[in-house]
């Protein structure tokens, strides 16, 4: 018996069959009963409708490393659809496309409203297969095919032996339906049930006592655990480190960062504003700013390429911004619903001509939240747009995080450079005053004695428009200087983990951490020592704090999702270091396997590059959108 360890994945038709909600009920109860949650590999399809949907589940007794590999415990296939005239019925494409992927002595549930499907080669594998009639039950009996979902629920909490009084499940649900009456709540504690007694008829019916994983309630000692989103990470950093205005037009993976904001912000006393498109939303951005308030704009890459003259103007206005890229996919439209890092060197130069600007990209779920605060306090400090490079892994991860790590790293908001009254009379002002640390100070409009300048323009240090040499050379000077004083005081090194010196070294950025770490530690298990180097201050790029790092690596292979090897490219050019390289750039996120594969084949047979391949023989009815 498995307790407490395993990996479940919900797969269903995109918006019919309720697989988020299913995985949003089911991950916030196991929260709730200690255990943790990790959902990270959510895939769906740009259409609107019709098309499949799946949601791998991590859920553990400790917090999970990362994902892990592809292989699940329980598959749950929600399709219900039936159609005779082809020989492969449409409500087997998450049998089809998953079923591979389940472990030998596995578990399928699937909604078997028109008819039992044939899954004679996964019964072969040893794999408990449970027919569950779920809409029949909600449509027919219950005559509300809403709570399908429930009876999914009810019929998975039976097979893990989880809930089974149904406290956790009354709680849930009493908060979200209580006000709509009693009866709502009754009904879907019902539906629970209905799903509860099919499984108990099919373990009896086939002689099991049980499906050989098990889940139960973990003591939290007090502690209170959150649920918590990538975006929604983004978005509480952001309003704790004082961001009172955002922007934002809806673009995939950056909308549920917009809906937060929209949701929150107003309760701290600030304004969220969906522009009309992509350059009114920085601009409005750039307004604020310029106001004295702490301003935030995301979006993804055909947003951010739209953006560029207004980073262009946020370096030579020297306004302080946040941008958040939430990288997808690309060139163009690209594949707006998968994940992707092809965005760095973009990020590193988009716009004509040379301005300052810092990049930063968490890797985890926690750092979104820290590293949001630190971009506030850096692009006010600097007085250039800060750019933090996320990614859709990172925006729509999903993972239990204890409250007091959300309260113990609030960091109080600090303006930096910013003259009282007092100090205009005494010292007098110059907006662009050439300085040593190319930082120069600055006023919000409306302070007694100043006079508020601000230009694109090439200008002066009192903010006066110019083109003569002299003052252009010393201009573009101090403002380089910037990215001089922030490698002297700002920027980190990468993060370390194990021994560098004279092994071969995972270096990655961004959502690739935690699989490295895990690869890490299989390869330790099979007697490779490896050491992982993980970067998040990208730009400018910290050459003196990562070339001592990686100078007597055995190897320094490089894994990232993107064709090129953009990362890579960087560190050679800037450490003058040689680099091997583990690429994906299918749409999916890296699994511990890929790392493997790749480390054998650079190290044993001596490749240079590994680019990721996927094959799944199966057929698939295609969908418009995937």
């Amino acid at each position: 018996m498995v307790t407490n360890r395993l990996k479940l994945l919900v797969g269903g038709v995109q918006l019919r069959d309720g697989v988020g909600t299913v995985v949003d009920v089911v991950g916030r109860i196991l929260t709730r009963a200690g255990l943790y949650v990790l959902a990270n590999e959510r895939n769906y399809a740009s259409t609107i409708y019709g098309a499949h949907q799946f949601d791998p589940l991590v859920i553990s007794a400790t917090p999970p490393l990362s994902h892990g590999d592809n292989l699940v415990d329980i598959l749950m296939a929600l399709e219900f659809d039936s159609n005779p005239d082809v020989p492969q019925q449409p409500n087997r494409d998450t049998i089809l496309r998953h079923g591979p992927h389940l472990r030998d002595g596995g578990v399928l549930l699937y909604d078997s409203s028109t008819g039992e499907v044939p899954v004679d080669d996964l019964v072969a594998r040893g794999v408990k297969v449970f027919p569950l009639p779920a809409r029949q039950i909600a449509l027919r009996e219950l005559r509300r095919e809403v709570v399908k979902n429930m009876v999914v629920t009810g019929a998975l909490f039976r097979l893990l032996e989880f809930d089974m009084d149904q406290a956790y499940l009354r709680q849930l649900l009493e908060e979200r339906f209580l006000r709509k009456g009693r009866e709502l709540v009754e009904l879907n504690l019902e539906a629970a049930r209905r799903g509860r007694e099919v499984i108990e008829q099919v373990l009896a019916a086939q002689g099991w006592r049980d499906v050989g994983y098990r889940l139960e309630p973990v003591p939290t000692n007090g502690e209170r655990r959150l649920l918590v989103s990538g975006s929604e990470a983004l978005g509480m950093g952001a309003i704790q480190a004082g961001c009172r205005f955002y922007a934002g037009y809806p673009i995939t993976p950056a909308s549920p960062l917009l809906a937060f904001m929209e949701r929150w912000l107003p309760r701290y006393q600030g304004r969220s504003l969906q522009g009309q498109n992509e350059r009114e939303s920085i601009r409005a951005a750039l307004g604020a700013s310029l106001a004295g308030v702490r301003a935030m704009v995301a979006s993804s890459g055909p947003g951010i390429s739209l953006k560029v003259e207004e980073f262009g103007l946020a370096g030579a206005g020297e306004i302080p911004l946040v941008v958040v890229n939430a990288q997808r996919a690309g060139p163009s439209t690209g594949m707006p619903t998968k994940t992707e890092q092809a965005d760095l060197r973009m990020m590193i130069g988009a716009g004509h001509g040379d301005f300052p600007r810092i990049v930063l990209a968490p890797s985890t779920l926690e750092e979104c939240y820290t590293m949001i605060q630190e971009a506030f306090y850096l692009a006010d400090k600097y007085q250039c747009p800060v750019f933090v490079l996320t990614d859709l892994t990172l925006a729509e991860v999903r993972k239990t995080v204890p409250e007091a790590f959300f309260l113990e790293h609030r960091t109080p908001p600090h303006r930096e450079g910013v003259l009282t009254e007092a100090e205009l009379r005494r010292d007098g002002y110059r907006r662009y005053a050439i300085t040593e640390s190319g930082i120069s100070p600055r006023i919000f409009p409306g302070t007694r004695g100043g006079i508020f300048k601000v230009s694109g323009t090439e200008h002066d240090e009192f903010g006066f428009v110019t083109t003569e040499p002299p003052k252009r050379a010393a201009m573009m000077d101090k403002r380089m200087r910037k990215l001089e004083t922030y490698l002297r005081e700002d920027a980190r090194g990468p993060q370390v983990v194990g021994t560098p010196r004279g092994n071969p070294v995972l270096v990655g950025w961004g959502s690739t951490k935690p699989v490295l770490l895990e690869a890490r530690e299989r390869l330790r298990a099979e007697g490779l020592d490896v050491a992982v180097v993980h970067l998040t201050h990208l730009w400018p790029f910290p050459a003196h704090l990562v070339r001592p790092v990686l100078a007597d690596a055995a190897a320094i292979i490089v894994c990232e999702q993107n064709w090129s090897g953009q990362l890579a490219d960087l560190l050679q050019e800037r450490c003058l270091l040689p680099t091997r390289r583990i690429l994906k750039y299918n749409g999916r996120v890296f699994y511990v396997s890929d790392i493997i594969r790749g480390v054998r084949e650079i190290l044993r047979n001596g490749a240079t590059e590994f680019r990721v391949s996927e094959f799944v023989p199966v057929t698939v009815e295609a969908h418009e959108g995937d």
